[in-house]
């Protein structure tokens, strides 16, 4: 198993850091992982090539503030930065219910979303 940096304290090499896209971010032809191949004679199965993924906030629809204000919040608490504000979000008798845990009020929903963070923390 290969030995990796600390957290925070990782490689500036910008060669070390391309080598770990390349061993660990592999991005794999989905095509190819379909099973339908050219010579099969079923490749008309396969999706489209070429889709751009790319975000293209420019063609975005417009938000309100109200609902841009929660999508930052929400966005906040999926990426471990979530803030006592962000927590706001959700209604005094929210349910957050899924495969680990129930959470029947906002501040039960609270200590799951900072105890996540902790634990991740730790890894």
């Amino acid at each position: 198993m290969p030995q990796l940096d600390p957290p925070g304290q990782g490689s500036q090499d910008p060669a070390h850091s391309q080598d770990l896209i390349d061993k660990y971010d592999t991005r794999p032809d989905p095509q190819a992982l379909t099973g339908h191949s050219q010579t099969s004679g079923d490749a008309h199965l396969n999706s489209k090539t070429g889709v751009d993924y790319e975000p293209h906030t420019e063609r975005s629809k417009p938000v309100s503030a109200a609902r841009e204000k929660v999508i930052k919040a929400i966005t906040g608490l999926y990426s471990s930065s979530a803030s006592e504000e962000d927590i706001m979000v959700y209604a005094r008798d929210s349910v957050y219910d899924d495969p680990w845990s129930y959470c029947d009020t906002r501040y039960k929903i609270a200590g799951q979303w900072w105890g996540e963070l902790c634990c991740a923390r730790l890894v």
